[in-house]
């Protein structure tokens, strides 16, 4: 199975992303994370995000001829890196209103995806998310919405803060039969993010990963129209790979 295959593994575009982004405690997050990971921090501070967006154009290989539904996704989600120094993103939930790409996220990557009723929508310069899920996982239900400015007045994201929480291009997560994490690389162009404000969100995404809900609005917004991204396999699959090809 040639490297280039398992690199190039899978094709989407996420479009009209939200990102809403708080401070958190440090030892809070390490706790929660595998120990295989540390706690990526900003100055000495910890992160988590609420992330709202669309999912178009899937194409997963070898069966790219496969047409997938285009869904809502709405995950919650921390910043990490591993033992060698790389950064990225680690994943406490990830709800999505297509059955199949929740059972197939699962299944081969070992990300916790939820089935939820999802949904988005974009009226000019306000952008609102709105998510359901019930049992049998924990039941969250979350709403989160923000403004941004007109083009002529737009704020970009160019501070370290907004590197530190947009540019990420690789994510861990862990399969049940595991006991070491497995990451994935996604590629992407950088994104062309601006600053939001009149930001508002509530729900249970944080409580029902055993966190306290945020008491105040998010401390900073991030808004983007999208870009296309390619995604690798995991890590684990190359690994069978490459002792495949020593046989």
């Amino acid at each position: 199975m040639p490297d280039q295959f398992l690199n190039s593994f899978m094709d989407q575009c996420w479009e009209d992303l939200l990102l809403l982004h708080w401070p958190v405690e440090g030892e809070l997050v390490r706790k929660s994370i595998p120990d295989d990971l540390k706690v990526d921090l900003f100055e000495g501070q910890a992160w988590m995000s609420v992330v709202g967006f669309q999912l178009t154009g899937l194409k997963i290989s070898p069966f790219r001829w496969l047409t997938w539904p285009d869904f809502w996704e709405i995950n919650l989600r921390t910043y990490v890196r591993d033992r060698h120094g790389n950064k990225g993103i680690w994943f406490y939930s990830l709800d999505s209103s297509d059955p199949l790409a929740v059972s197939g996220a699962r299944l081969l990557y070992g990300l916790p995806y939820n089935y939820a009723h999802t949904e988005g929508r974009l009226h000019r310069n306000k952008i609102s998310f709105l998510s359901s899920r019930n049992s049998p996982h924990p039941k969250a239900d979350a709403q989160f919405e923000a403004t941004f400015q007109s083009s002529k007045k737009k704020l970009y994201a160019d501070s370290e803060l907004d590197h530190f929480l947009l540019e990420r291009y690789r994510f861990w997560s862990r399969r049940k039969i595991s006991h070491t994490s497995f990451s994935a690389q996604v590629k992407h162009k950088p994104y062309q993010a601006v600053l939001t404000d009149h930001a508002k969100y509530k729900g249970a995404l944080f409580s029902s990963q055993g966190f306290s809900e945020p008491s105040d609005g998010p401390l900073r917004g991030h808004y983007c129209k999208g870009f296309s991204v390619q995604a690798s396999a995991p890590s684990w699959v190359f690994s069978i790979a490459g002792q495949a090809n020593q046989r």
